[in-house]
């Protein structure tokens, strides 16, 4: 079978738990909002291919769950990320807060595997979801 894609992107959706970050990958790949909320366990991922310039790109999307007991699961996935989204709520300043503390762990996870920074990005991203 032919590969469907000409350059493949996994980006990593990091942030504290119901902040948003199963909201945005729905509505990114499937273009669905999801009003309820539902903790993802561990990781999730969706793949959405565009043609950007004649290049088919093939683009995984990987959520991972923002509470401390999947952290060590979550972690493992840094490394292969080119692209990292904190996500975090704009009505709450401690999900903000946090948002260094992810910073921290991506740069630790960098710092045990290559003895140096990890060479991706990181895109801070605000949400807000008012389903009143």
């Amino acid at each position: 079978m032919a590969k469907q894609y000409d350059v493949l992107f996994r980006l990593l959706l990091i942030g504290d738990s119901g902040v948003g970050k199963t909201c945005l990958l729905c509505r990114f790949t499937d273009n669905e909002f999801h009003s309820s909320h539902i903790s993802t366990i561990g990781v999730d991922f969706k793949m959405k291919t565009i043609e950007v310039d004649g290049i088919k790109v093939r683009i995984q999307i990987w959520d991972t769950a923002g509470q401390e007991r999947y952290q060590t699961i979550t972690k493992q996935y840094y490394r292969r990320a080119q692209g990292i989204f904190l996500v975090y709520d704009i009505s709450s300043e401690r999900s903000y807060q946090h948002i260094m503390k992810w910073v921290s762990d991506v740069d630790e996870v960098g710092d045990a595997l290559y003895s140096l920074e990890l060479n991706i990005w990181m895109l801070w991203v605000p949400s807000y979801s008012s389903l009143e």
